[in-house]
């Protein structure tokens, strides 16, 4: 299937960014021109039935209780017992099960891919819907197959609007400002905290490309976990210039200063780890995707014969990439690990998804190891195509 070199359409990465990341929502008609859905609701039920594949079905009604969540992994007794109407199977993290699909988010590379979450994708029965609600990342939603009706609201939802007992923020009451129905190939951009309503007209499957919301308690409590992990024991709270007090039990401001000297010395924007922990803390996959290598190869001759022989190397969706420069070199980042390499390695590697022989053939020994290494531990993997 041919793609455009960007989903935008005629508005340019630059203007989308300008004027619509994390600002306002948008429709692109025909993103995706002629679009061939890649996959079946058969395929996407089959999925839902594996271990390993995050899959949930929400009824709206004809449930236990309105918008009753179901989580996989299913089974065929599932799918019999389900109504004609008013339900979605959601299957997150598409691309890793199905590396495959991993061309769809890479379209989207206009934005740090390291911001990336992950393709999820989502048949809906007729009348299908996750209810009106609300998400704190950014999503560009893909019409893959059928028709979908969107509708959103700017309004600020109240505690009061929520319905109870879903972790899904669906909202009790939901006024509409706009509204479209989506065509396969249409796409919608959706920024944080934009209440929206997906619902189906008859069969549908569509695809999300969602964008991770870290909050500011996770980052901290992150950070102070990373830098507090290895300090000494010996390091503690010291008073040795004590002085009398008239009230034992009173805490001082003395004693309140020193408590502030000592986070000060960690809590500080100038910290010399924050660079090599963020790069860690937003490569790590969070979740175990990828697998052993189907081939055990011990030497990058062998590796290289094998892309000669019509296999490619490729960067496995399930892994995080991503790189930070420094003056003479780069710290690479890849699942929560840090690579001391060259500049223009960093770039290369992450830059495409198939590693070229070309590529592998103009690195140093170290770096041709470090190839070696990424693909015995599945961050790499080898795509036969005879």
């Amino acid at each position: 299937m041919k793609t455009p070199p960007s989903p935008l359409g005629d508005l340019s990465p630059e203007d989308f960014l300008k004027h619509y990341w994390q600002k306002k929502p948008l429709v692109i008609r025909q993103a995706f021109p002629n679009f061939q859905c890649p996959i079946t609701a058969e395929e996407l039920a089959g999925l839902s039935c594996e271990d390993e594949v995050n899959s949930r079905i929400l009824l709206e009604k004809d449930g236990e209780h309105p918008w009753q969540p179901i989580f996989g992994p299913m089974d065929d007794e599932t799918f019999e017992n389900l109504p004609e109407t008013h339900w979605t199977l959601a299957i997150n993290d598409l691309e890793k099960v199905l590396p495959e699909m991993a061309w769809i988010s890479d379209l989207f590379d206009f934005i740090p891919n390291w911001r990336f979450d992950d393709l999820m994708t989502s048949y809906a029965a007729d009348q299908g819907s996750v209810g009106p609600h609300f998400d704190l990342y950014d999503v560009f939603i893909i019409q893959g197959e059928g028709r979908r009706r969107w509708q959103i609201s700017s309004a600020e939802v109240t505690p009061d609007n929520q319905v109870e007992g879903s972790p899904l923020r669906i909202q009790k009451n939901f006024n509409a400002e706009q509204e479209w129905i989506l065509e396969p190939g249409d796409m919608i951009y959706i920024p944080p905290n934009v209440s929206h309503h997906g619902v189906s007209l008859g069969e549908s499957i569509s695809f999300s490309v969602g964008y991770r919301a870290v909050s500011h308690a996770d980052l901290v409590n992150d950070f102070i976990a990373h830098i507090t992990q290895n300090l000494p024991a010996k390091l503690t709270y010291q008073d040795a210039e004590l002085t009398l007090q008239t009230h034992s039990s009173e805490i001082t401001k003395d004693a309140i200063n020193r408590v502030k000297k000592i986070f000060s010395e960690y809590l500080t924007p100038n910290h010399t780890a924050i660079e090599n922990w963020f790069g860690q803390y937003m490569s790590d996959p969070k979740s175990e995707y990828t697998e052993a290598p189907e081939y055990d190869i011990e030497t990058i001759d062998i590796l290289i014969n094998k892309m000669t022989n019509n296999a490619t190397l490729n960067r496995h969706p399930a892994s995080r990439f991503a790189f930070i420069h420094n003056e003479n070199q780069s710290s690479l980042f890849i699942d929560g690990n840090k690579y001391p390499v060259g500049k223009s390695f960093s770039e290369t590697l992450c830059s495409e998804r198939e590693v070229s022989i070309t590529f592998i053939l103009s690195l140093n020994a170290n770096e041709q190891q470090l190839i070696l290494d990424l693909y015995k531990s599945g961050s790499l993997y080898l795509l036969d195509n005879n």
